[in-house]
């Protein structure tokens, strides 16, 4: 029942953020131990994603940001939003994300970033604030090439987000989430003849899971913690 619930909490949230002149058209994969919800309509950029394991991933090939002749800043962005709910006896623990893909600069003053956020948010209490994590490239883009002997180099970026204590209600069980994904591409050059160029080919968001606590198991664990306070505040009746 917990599941259907937040299956519905996820249609409700998706149908107010993806709301515009284009009625959105839930489309929803199954992993091996979560679901995804989404527009596919309005993954732009990314591309139409695909599933494998508890995994969502993008293989886009327009994405990208370019600057030639001294033009200044060039930018790309993309911001796609998925519904992540467990299958029954599993827990949402974390989302991570991982990128990569290529650039170059050629000339004095050219240069690109990568950049965003990864957002996630708790189903059964949406207007909690979310948690997030900063999109963040693994080494400097500052790598440059000529015409000469030109080549473009590989850029990988990450972002991970643990699940907050306290989300999940009063049972503290995640079962469903919200996953936003903010991405950005610069490209700037700075002179004639130079040229700057960054694309994201790989984009994938990963759900950690865990088996839900059996309940007897988590009875036990809580008494045990009882019997842990008591002994101790025997001990110090005892001392006093």
């Amino acid at each position: 029942m917990k599941f259907f619930k937040h299956t519905a909490a996820a249609l409700a949230l998706s149908a107010v953020m993806l709301s515009g002149p284009v009625q959105a058209v839930p489309v929803t994969v199954v992993g091996t131990t979560v679901s995804f919800t989404f527009d596919s309509a309005l993954s732009g950029l990314f591309g139409v994603p695909a599933v494998t394991g508890d995994a969502l991933f993008f293989t886009p090939t327009t994405y990208k940001a370019q600057s030639f002749n001294g033009t200044g800043f060039a930018s790309a962005s993309q911001t796609f939003n998925i519904m992540v709910n467990a299958n029954p006896g599993y827990l949402v623990s974390a989302v991570n994300l991982t990128e990569d893909g290529d650039y170059y600069n050629i000339g004095a003053g050219s240069s690109v970033a990568v950049g965003g956020k990864l957002y996630v948010r708790d189903l059964a209490s949406p207007l909690t604030p979310a948690a997030s994590s900063k999109i963040k490239s693994s080494l400097p883009l500052t790598d440059m090439t000529s015409l000469a002997d030109f080549e473009t180099t590989d850029w990988t970026s990450h972002a991970n987000v643990a699940i907050p204590a306290g989300w999940g209600g009063t049972g503290g069980i995640v079962s469903g989430v919200n996953v936003t994904i903010e991405n950005i591409l610069l490209a700037n050059s700075l002179s004639v003849g130079g040229a700057a160029f960054i694309e994201k080919k790989f984009a994938g968001v990963t759900i950690v899971t865990a088996p839900v606590p059996e309940p007897q198991a988590y009875a036990l664990f809580i008494a045990g913690l009882a019997l842990i306070g008591f002994m101790g505040w025997r001990k110090g009746r005892v001392a006093i």
